[in-house]
C-alpha cells in the first residue's frame, strides 16, 4: 500500500479533528471519537476510539493494586491495511459526507 503525502495527511486530520467527540455504533459496541493522532499505528495518522457503555474495565497501579475503572481505548490507523481506503471502522462510524470527502483525498 502507498504511503500518504504530508499533505494528504495533514489535510485528513483537519478534517477529523472537528469530529472528536463523535459517537455512533460499530459492529454492536458503541464508540466515541477521541483524538486524531497525527503518528498512529505503523506510523501513520490514526484515531482513539473509546468504548462506551457501564463495563470498564479494573486499572491496576505499578504495584498490582486495583486503583480506578476505565473504559476501554482503541488506536487505529486511518486507512485499511488491505486497500487504499478508509479503515472500516471509520467508514462505519464518520458521516457520509465525511467519508466522500476523505476518499477524494486519498484520490490524488
Amino acid at each position: 500500500m502507498d504511503m500518504l503525502t504530508t499533505e494528504q495527511s495533514t489535510r485528513m486530520i483537519d478534517i477529523l479533528a472537528p469530529l472528536i467527540g463523535i459517537q455512533g455504533e460499530v459492529d454492536g459496541c458503541v464508540v466515541e471519537l477521541v483524538e486524531v493522532l497525527d503518528e498512529g499505528p505503523r506510523g501513520l495518522p490514526g484515531v482513539a476510539l473509546m468504548k462506551m457503555g457501564a463495563e470498564r474495565s479494573i486499572q491496576a497501579n505499578q504495584y498490582g493494586n486495583p486503583l480506578c475503572r476505565h473504559s476501554e481505548i482503541r488506536t487505529l490507523p486511518m486507512l485499511s491495511e488491505v486497500d487504499r481506503d478508509l479503515h472500516p471502522v471509520l467508514r462505519q462510524l464518520l458521516p457520509e459526507d465525511v467519508v466522500a470527502e476523505l476518499r477524494a483525498l486519498l484520490e490524488d
